[in-house]
């Protein structure tokens, strides 16, 4: 946990710090560490309090998750040189207190959030839910982890390049320590042997606060921390998916520099050489007392509550009046510690002065001598001096203002610079009126100069300060024992002018009449008597503290010994923490033995004694067990062990209290309660296991020892099988090609640790490619409460604003100058995160200069353009801007100082001009072989005075390469993806060279009948039932304001009875963030458009609150309160209107997904088919084929490693088959998929894949997925094999493609035919149709056109009516929802008519037969999920299939009040008809023709319609049904009956 809201204070207090992870727009990292706890805890807990009740994961489920966030994790940073994974060992017993706290807390969280969910009717379900307290060593859990944590290791390295090509280090339970812990003991290994580089770049992941220390204690430049996006506030409601998951750096070479900031004004101060380093080590060391894992904060200082600035104030404070620095290479400097401590001890007693005021306070003049009452005084310009004070300031007076009209030459001689005596009578006899007197009675000269020194003595700190103060230096004879006042002629400039001389004159006059107008005391034992009255009032105030917190009081000589032993714990406290930082764990037994800390003043006692440690030994994994676990989680010790915590014969039973107290002590979280459980007595621990440990089995015996940490290899040499941890989960590593072994550690005997910044290390503008500098902009910076917005609020603490001098405008270079220089060249934006661009184009707001590049530029396309920076006769224009780009720029202007300023804490000061760059994205290979850059497609707009022209190291990322020879570009044996059409995709092995240009090739094809077309058959089934519709379109059929539409479908406020503003509106758009909500809206260049879907959720909620939506919607106020929407309502009934509505929209929202606006999906129900059918096509393995292919020219081939940015130019649609081309990363080589959604990520795309075959780092897409395989990637492991974007056809392969599409011609020609026939068919039966429903009468044209009413459009075809609580319920799809004002419509007039318009359109049998009987059902049942997933592959429902044109009954209203669910459409007596559709061919469906019916039909058509029972006119009183009438299926049609789904006579 490390330090509470450290990282948020840091991160608003210096903004910069932390950068959003962009695709490969990070810096190259050589090693990567894992805090492995921290990706334990977010893979088996969720953001929301309720999951781990209503939710269960199966052990499987977490290790599954765990291995897709490591690797991840190692995607997102690649290492070039070690991976090293820690997981927490045995903890020192000085985080034991803290862990034995936690897990406490977290068992009684849990039981109480269980008996929670149980009293409010939560539906539990079986099986028990994970206990977290299982992430502790030597648990069941952690041993399983373990082995699985080994398999994952040995499948990555035998199956993953980039796993090979590092060295990977496993740290697991078995070995003790601290995972974070663990890590820093490496580093400070590695970096204290010779030939270490000091330029390694470092990045840890993990949560702990204290990790940003001990990063900075590391004194390395290039050194980053990688963690999720933290939010803090009110929670959103569903947490993303790991591919969607933000991910930022904490970059330590910021934060190095905004901290040099902070002390830069002490720098030229200080009584000793200034080092940076050493004022960083300690300032590591004084952050120890806001508290940490292993000590209590030190009382009332909280980062919440402005601890920080006070510990810097008081730390710069002590700096000037050290001799040296604290920190001594991890060791204090007690004496030095001391004057810090003095200084903080001010902040302790204005907190006393603020609690303990009273009247009493004022009666006893306590202001006089109190900080906050010095504090007043200095707001008003007064100050506090004694009466015999006033008069010395009197006796100067005159002498000064005199002196000081002279002016002094520069080398004027110390006996003429004026001085003035203290020590003559005429200043005794001003000092005191008795002293003349006194003298002569004494008539000795001693007693009158002793009278002298007594009260100059008495007043000498006074003398000194009003000297300072007066510009004069008080000087001592050390011959005479006199004091005189002289000139100080150093501190006057000679060269002054007569403005500055009269200036000095009058501050010296301002600062004469402070003093006299000062207020008095009569003398000093009047301040005396009330500093005593204070110091007695502090010390009862601190007695009360120890008296509530530590049971004990200082009034007595016990009470004062254990106050000094408590200090003297702490002062040793904080010896072994820093110990710990920079040396490692100096004593496993030691602990800080109480819950609380001593008064800041009290630490004093405990600086006076030798601190010494005992190197002792760590707690066996049981031991901890026992130690830190509570009762309620005894199942995760052994058998054996657990009597011990319950029955009450057990020696140690007091351990585990069933209940136990929490203190909030300042603080304003819960989870920052201080536990107030009893310390553990380790003898008693250890004698009462000790019977015991010879019951354990040989497995608990294993858990119960200690391990080694692990290192793994590739050896290509070794194939062998590695079994699985999991059978029957994960399979077998047939081809094992990993080696385990014990990792040596480098030796440290002889050696000490190496401290400071390495020598030849890089700072500043030297750092390393990618490592952000401040250092490339001039700025002035300030502390200022600026509100700047880090997080989802505006900060209230000071925040370090950086004002940027503009060099351009500094130099005076014009606009046109700066374009001749740079316009079309490379330079870098996003100050500090520097990246290169192409520069396009520079304006004012008047005049655009660009390059003629820049219309080309900007619709860039990689694959037919390359840009390179070494373009040359670039040439440059200028125009007058036009008036949408005065527009333009007019509002980037307002937007981007916002941003920065709020943002980033960066003033820009005047913007007098914006460019216009194109960012580099990477390299590509162009026709020649050679690799150059690649730009992006969008501009970016910065402000010119951000602009860096050049850095000192360059990424040699994107360091354009010219052409490789072909044998070394492709070297003999390398794999490729072949690119031609015979195998798009496939692999292909480098067997020879037919010339320099050409080569010879082996491809291998995986024959296999087709390739499934699942996804685009479902995304035209989506298409069909997701309707959208113009904004503008909905307005009007709803009968809808337009503004009031957009703001109901958004946000919406109203005021509630207590003024807070509550969102009632659907929130489906999201414009300012650009967002949506998937299926149900979305934005095109014209506007909005909202789903069918949408409107029917927004038609039910108008429905359920209709008084309320009608008011809402005559509302002119922006924000409308409850009471002036409903002024007869009384406050209660306002209240639970609010209630009901606000819970109506949480319970339909609950499951809304949104995504950017660019970002689609198919649905749910697609989904889930697209993952039924690939099941089974995955069972089907496709044959192999190799071809031997010769003169091959290289741009038919492709090597994934070297084409990321030109794989990320691919576009993807729903539904396209893609395949996996790149040998590393979460998924096995030339795995195939289907693309089944898209999200945007800042500039990238993540590709939702649900792949053919179960993949160890899949997920199930949130529950969308039964299987493992879906996964979110980026482009550049895809290449998509639908739309073939990067084909080459050879001679032959276009001349076979030619005649593809001459066929394809001519079959589109028969089509044409056949669909002309089809319509001809289709208008006959409708003749036919309506012949029948007018009664036999012939209808004229415009009764057989039908009217297409909007009514039609936003409905047809639609699926059946359901509940939209069975929506989001999950019960069915959201594609399912129709529009609910169909739900008026009556059923089809005749069903019989609608068996002759299938007889004569198909001549499918309506006689029972069943197709059955010949090839299998072709089932058009209508599933609870709403789509017909029976149908044949290329097969669309047609319109009549979906339940939509089987209107229900209409819907009936809401019960009064909350919730107002709508209930499933009964569907029994909706008859189910297969569909009037050509399309079925006699492979589709065998049912043949359906003479019987032909015959009928004839008997119809001739008049001979004798059957009435069967068909009958409309004027039939058999069809009619009385309203309100219930009546089962066989009354309503005597004449059908259901029977599996299919249309069989009566």
């Amino acid at each position: 946990m490390g330090i509470p809201k450290f990282f948020r204070y840091i991160s608003e207090r210096w903004p910069m710090i932390l950068q959003l992870i962009e695709g490969n727009q990070i810096p190259e990292f050589d090693n990567l560490y894992l805090d492995m706890n921290s990706i334990l805890h977010t893979c088996t807990h969720s953001n929301d309090d309720s999951s781990d009740i209503t939710k269960r994961l199966s052990e499987e489920e977490v290790f599954a998750k765990i291995f897709t966030y490591i690797d991840h994790l190692f995607m997102t940073i690649k290492p070039k040189q070690t991976f090293y994974m820690a997981i927490d060992g045995v903890a020192p017993r000085a985080k034991m207190n803290q862990q034995r706290a936690r897990r406490f807390r977290t068992a009684m969280d849990a039981e109480k959030a269980l008996q929670k969910a149980i009293e409010e009717g939560t539906e539990i379900p079986k099986g028990e839910p994970f206990d977290s307290n299982s992430i502790t060593p030597g648990t069941e859990f952690m041993a399983k982890l373990t082995k699985n944590l080994k398999y994952f290791i040995h499948d990555k390295i035998s199956n993953d390049s980039n796993w090979r090509n590092v060295e990977i280090v496993f740290s697991g339970h078995e070995v003790p320590g601290e995972g974070e812990h663990k890590i820093m003991d490496y580093i400070r290994t590695i970096r204290s042997q010779e030939g270490y580089n000091p330029n390694t770049r470092h990045c840890i992941y993990g949560l702990d606060a204290d990790l940003i220390i001990l990063g900075l204690s590391t004194h390395a430049p290039h050194f980053a921390l990688l963690r999720e996006e933290v939010k803090f506030g009110r929670r959103s409601g569903q947490t993303p998916a790991l591919e969607n998951q933000n991910f930022f750096l904490l970059h330590l070479s910021l934060l190095r520099e905004y901290l040099e900031l902070e002390f830069e004004n002490i720098a030229d101060e200080l009584q000793f050489e200034y080092n940076f380093e050493r004022v960083l080590d300690d300032f590591i060391l004084i952050l120890f007392v806001i508290g940490n894992d292993f000590l209590p904060n030190l009382p009332d200082l909280h980062l919440n509550k402005g601890a920080f600035p006070v510990l810097l104030q008081t730390f710069k404070e002590a700096l000037l009046h050290l001799d040296g620095y604290i920190n001594e290479f991890g060791k204090i400097n007690l004496q030095r510690l001391k004057i810090w401590l003095e200084y903080l001890t001010q902040f302790e007693l204005m907190n006393f002065e603020q609690k303990d005021i009273d009247v009493d306070w004022f009666n006893q003049q306590l202001e006089n001598i109190s900080i906050e009452g010095e504090r007043k005084r200095a707001r008003i310009g007064k100050k506090l001096i004694l009466k015999q004070q006033k008069k010395i300031i009197g006796m100067i007076k005159p002498w000064i203002l005199k002196e000081m009209q002279l002016k002094f030459a520069p080398d004027i001689a110390d006996e003429e610079i004026p001085s003035l005596s203290l020590n003559s009578s005429i200043v005794l006899h001003d000092l005191d009126s008795d002293s003349e007197e006194d003298s002569e009675n004494a008539n000795t000269k001693n007693i009158y100069k002793e009278k002298q020194n007594e009260v100059i003595n008495q007043n000498i700190d006074f003398l000194k300060k009003a000297a300072f103060d007066l510009g004069l230096i008080v000087v001592h004879s050390n011959s005479t024992d006199t004091y005189s006042l002289r000139i100080d002629v150093d501190a006057i400039n000679p060269n002054e002018t007569e403005e500055e001389h009269e200036e000095r004159l009058q501050s010296i006059r301002r600062m004469l009449k402070t003093y006299q107008s000062s207020i008095l005391v009569d003398d000093q034992s009047e301040l005396d008597r009330e500093q005593q009255v204070y110091e007695d009032r502090f010390k009862k105030w601190k007695n009360e503290y120890y008296k509530d917190k530590l049971q004990f009081t200082t009034n007595t000589d016990e009470g004062k010994q254990q106050l000094k032993k408590l200090s003297c714990d702490y002062v040793e406290g904080l010896q072994w923490v820093l110990f710990y930082y920079y040396k490692g764990c100096q004593s496993w037994s030691w602990y800080y033995p109480h819950h609380y800390s001593p008064r800041i003043s009290d630490l004093i006692l405990g600086l006076h004694q030798v601190i010494d440690f005992e190197k002792s030994v760590p707690f066996t994994p049981f031991q901890q067990l026992m130690a830190v676990l509570p009762e309620r989680s005894k199942n995760l010790i052994p058998v054996c062990l657990r009597p011990l915590m319950y029955e009450e014969n057990s020696k140690i039973i007091d351990f585990y209290p069933h209940e136990v107290k929490l203190d909030k002590n300042g603080k304003t979280a819960e989870w920052e309660a201080v536990v107030l459980l009893s310390f553990i007595d380790e003898k008693r621990l250890i004698d009462a296991m000790e019977p015991y440990l010879s019951k354990l089995s040989p497995e608990e015996k294993i858990r119960n020892s200690f391990g080694r940490n692990l290192t793994f290899t590739f050896n290509p040499q070794i194939d062998e099988v590695y079994k699985s941890p999991l059978s029957g989960i994960f399979k077998d590593l047939e081809h094992n090609h990993c080696v385990e072994k014990e990792h040596k550690t480098v030796s440290m005997d002889g050696k000490d640790y190496v401290y400071g910044l390495l020598p030849d290390a890089k700072f500043g503008q030297d750092l390393l490619a990618g490592f952000p500098t401040l250092a490339t902009i001039p700025f002035d910076y300030k502390l200022e409460y600026n509100e700047s917005m880090v997080f989802q609020q505006a900060s209230r603490q000071q925040s370090m604003v950086l004002s940027v001098n503009n060099i351009y405008k500094e130099t005076n270079l014009s606009l046109s100058d700066i374009s001749k220089r740079y316009l079309g060249k490379v330079i870098y934006t996003r100050w500090p995160y520097l990246r290169e661009s192409k520069l396009l184009a520079i304006s004012d707001g008047k005049t655009i200069y660009e390059s003629d590049e820049r219309v080309s530029l900007v619709n860039v396309n990689p694959l037919d353009h390359y840009l390179s920076s070494f373009t040359k006769n670039i040439k440059i224009s200028s125009r007058p801007m036009k008036d949408t780009e005065k527009k333009q720029f007019n509002s980037l202007q307002t937007s981007l100082a916002r941003k920065y300023l709020k943002q980033q804490a960066v003033n820009i000061g005047e913007l007098t001009a914006i460019i216009e760059v194109l960012p580099v994205t990477g390299l590509v290979r162009n026709q020649e072989g050679a690799y150059v850059k690649t730009y992006s497609s969008t501009s970016e707009y910065f402000p010119l005075q951000l602009m860096v022209r050049d850095i000192q190291n360059k990424d040699e990322r994107y360091a354009e390469k010219p052409p490789q020879p072909i044998e070394e570009e492709f070297p003999r044996g390398s794999e490729v993806i072949f690119l031609g059409d015979y195998a798009y995709g496939g692999k292909a092995i480098i067997d020879d060279y037919s010339s320099k240009t050409r080569l010879k090739l082996t491809v291998e094809k995986k024959l296999s009948k087709f390739e499934p077309h699942i996804g685009k058959e479902r995304l035209k089934l989506d298409n069909e039932q997701i309707k959208y519709y113009p904004s503008y379109v909905i307005s009007k059929k709803l009968n809808l304001h337009p503004l009031f539409l957009s703001k109901i479908l958004s946000k919406f406020l109203i005021a509630g009875i207590d003024g807070k503003h509550i969102n009632v509106g659907i929130p489906i758009k999201f414009e300012s963030r650009h967002e949506k909500v998937l299926g149900y809206a979305r934005r095109n260049p014209k506007g909005w458009e909202f789903s069918n879907i949408a409107v029917s959720l927004l038609e039910h909620y108008r429905d359920t609150f209709k008084e309320f939506f009608a008011k809402l919607s005559k509302n002119k106020d922006n924000i409308p309160s409850i009471e002036s929407l409903f002024p007869n309502y009384s406050p209660k009934q306002c209240n639970d209107l609010v209630s009901n509505i606000t819970e109506f929209l949480k319970t339909f929202t609950a499951n809304f997904v949104k995504v950017s606006i660019e970002s689609d999906s198919l649905t749910k129900v697609s989904i889930s088919a697209v993952e039924d059918y690939v099941e089974r096509y995955s069972k089907q393995e496709p044959k192999p084929e190799q071809k031997h292919l010769a003169k091959v020219p290289r741009d038919a081939i492709l090597d994934p490693k070297t084409s990321f940015s030109l794989l990320r130019t691919q576009k993807f649609s729903l539904g396209d088959r893609v395949v996996y081309i790149q040998d590393s990363g979460k998924v096995p080589l030339f795995s195939k998929g289907t693309v089944v959604g898209y999200t945007t990520l800042g500039s990238t795309i993540s590709v939702q894949v649900l792949f053919d075959h179960e993949i160890v780092a899949g997920n199930k897409f949130g529950g969308r997925l039964r299987t493992n395989r879906g996964l979110g990637l980026d482009a550049s492991f895809l290449l998509n094999i639908t739309d073939r974007q990067f084909i080459y056809h050879s001679k032959a392969s276009k001349k076979v493609n030619e005649d593809h599409k001459q066929a394809n011609s001519k079959s589109i020609t028969n089509q044409m035919l056949q669909e002309k026939v089809t319509e001809m068919k289709t208008k006959k039966a409708k003749n036919l149709l309506n012949h029948i429903k007018k009664g036999g009468k012939q209808a004229d044209n415009k009764d057989i056109e039908e009217e297409e009413s909007f009514q039609e459009k936003i409905t047809a075809p639609q699926p059946k009516t359901i509940s939209y609580r069975a929506l989001i319920n999950n019960e069915v799809d959201a594609t399912s929802i129709i529009d609910s004002s169909t739900r008026n419509e009556k059923l089809p007039k005749d069903i019989t008519a609608n068996n002759v318009y299938s007889a004569v359109l198909n001549q499918i049998r309506t006689d029972g037969y069943s197709a059955e009987q010949d090839a299998g059902p072709i089932s058009t049942q209508i599933n609870q999920n709403g789509l017909p997933y029976q149908l044949p592959p290329g097969m669309a429902p047609h319109a009549q299939m979906l339940p939509g044109n089987f209107h229900a009954h209409p819907m009936p209203p809401p019960p009064p009040g909350f919730p107002g669910v709508l209930p499933p459409i009964n569907m029994q007596g909706i008859p189910h008809f297969p569909p009037p559709n050509m399309m079925f061919n006699a492979n589709h469906l065998n049912g043949g023709v359906d003479e019987k019916g032909s015959a009928e039909l004839k008997e119809f058509i001739k008049g001979n319609n004798n059957n009435s029972n069967r068909v009958t006119s409309k004027k039939t009183k058999i069809l009619k049904r009385p309203e309100n009438s219930k009546t089962t299926t066989k009354e309503k049609y005597p004449y059908l009956q259901i029977s599996n789904h299919t249309i069989r006579r009566a």
